[in-house]
């Protein structure tokens, strides 16, 4: 498993509205290199997956602890901090991407009427529509992450806290029931993801067939 990286800046939203929509009008993105493009942002959302499955598993570790100085509390509460951060930016961007990415088709849509060659602009009118229809794909599953990944960040920030307080069996008891709050939106997030991924290697797929 990679290290944790604050790379998504670089995914969402210019890796995917951006390079779903083949680059700018003065500078077209397509073939080999767009298909290189989705790929590492295949692999970053795959090491974001890897990282929030690592946090939970850190968490895990946790609850079986029983060194009294909880050496493994402050490996998640750091991994924590790493994960706020993460889940600040992954909500920035999963909003850029939805306000943004219409511009890129909507430039894309302008040119491609443009096109004199009728045959030309049927290819490129199937092409706007198989990665339209991968961007929208890739935008709801965003909005599903976020939508689970946000609150499972706040569970473990609740389950810090209560920690912090005190290792009592009540304050352990609420850690355990949030534990299992975390857990599901950990599985909701992880199955958006996944589909993200999915939808990243068919853009790579659309992109490799321009060469």
């Amino acid at each position: 498993m990679k290290p944790f990286k604050l790379c998504l800046c670089c995914v969402f939203p210019v890796a995917i509205a951006a390079y779903v929509a083949v680059g700018s009008a003065a500078e077209p993105l397509a073939g080999a290199a767009a298909k290189l493009k989705m790929e590492a942002a295949r692999d970053e959302v795959a090491n974001l997956r890897s990282n929030i499955f690592l946090t939970l598993l850190q968490l895990d570790r946790v609850r079986g602890e029983r060194d009294p100085a909880h050496p493994q509390f402050q490996v998640f509460t750091n991994q924590l901090a790493r994960m706020e951060e993460l889940a600040a930016a992954f909500g920035q961007h999963a909003q850029e991407m939805k306000q943004n990415g219409e511009a890129y088709f909507a430039d894309w849509e302008t040119r491609t009427a443009a096109i004199p060659d009728p045959a030309v602009r049927k290819r490129a009118e199937q092409r706007y529509g198989e990665r339209k229809e991968c961007y929208e794909a890739i935008k709801e599953f965003m909005q599903d992450a976020k939508a689970n990944f946000l609150p499972f960040v706040a569970d473990l920030k609740r389950i810090k806290t209560v920690l912090e307080t005190g290792w009592d069996k009540n304050s352990v008891a609420t850690a355990k029931r949030l534990f299992m709050s975390a857990n599901w939106r950990c599985i909701d997030t992880q199955r958006a993801l996944l589909n993200i991924e999915d939808q990243l290697d068919r853009l790579a797929a659309s992109f490799a067939s321009d060469e």
